[in-house]
């Protein structure tokens, strides 16, 4: 498991005070409300102190990076925040984790394959499962029965195949 997780990309500074424009890829920025760092790299050694988030209007400011100037520096990365700075509630995993997960056809309980990526839709994630065969599963109740790091069980249905 990757502790450090991408949470969104910094895009321009707004404002003449070092705020950056956040595009954030978590379920939203109430999700890092908490989060104290967020990195400018994959392995956590590169930490920029959040001084405020601001939701109303996406935007992040960091500590040193109070100015447009400096701000603008930060343009275009990629920021990452330190899983083990948010607690998930029960039962509710990273799609991260989720990656490589063996996949069951709840009525069969055969293994169709594995989950090999997550594509984030606005209406909900689709599971892409590569097997024998090819499919992409909205993941939604209706159809994923069971979505955990040890094993995700699906109810298929005609036409699931890619």
């Amino acid at each position: 498991m990757k502790r450090f997780l991408e949470a969104g990309r910094l895009n321009s500074p707004r404002g003449l005070k070092g705020e950056v424009k956040f595009d954030c890829w978590c379920d939203g920025m109430d999700f890092l409300s908490g989060v104290k760092y967020l990195y400018l790299d994959p392995e956590g050694k590169r930490p920029l102190e959040v001084k405020a988030f601001r939701e109303t209007v996406g935007t992040v400011i960091f500590v040193g990076y109070e100015d447009r100037n400096s701000a603008a520096s930060l343009t275009g990365r990629t920021v990452y925040f330190d899983r083990e700075d948010i607690t998930l509630p029960e039962g509710v995993y990273y799609n991260d984790d989720l990656i490589g997960a063996s996949v069951t056809d709840e009525n069969t309980g055969n293994i169709i394959g594995t989950l090999k990526k997550i594509e984030e839709g606005r209406a909900s994630d689709l599971y892409y499962v590569e097997g024998e065969k090819s499919y992409i599963i909205p993941a939604v109740k209706e159809f994923i029965v069971k979505a955990e790091p040890a094993g995700i069980v699906i109810r298929l249905i005609d036409g699931f195949e890619a």
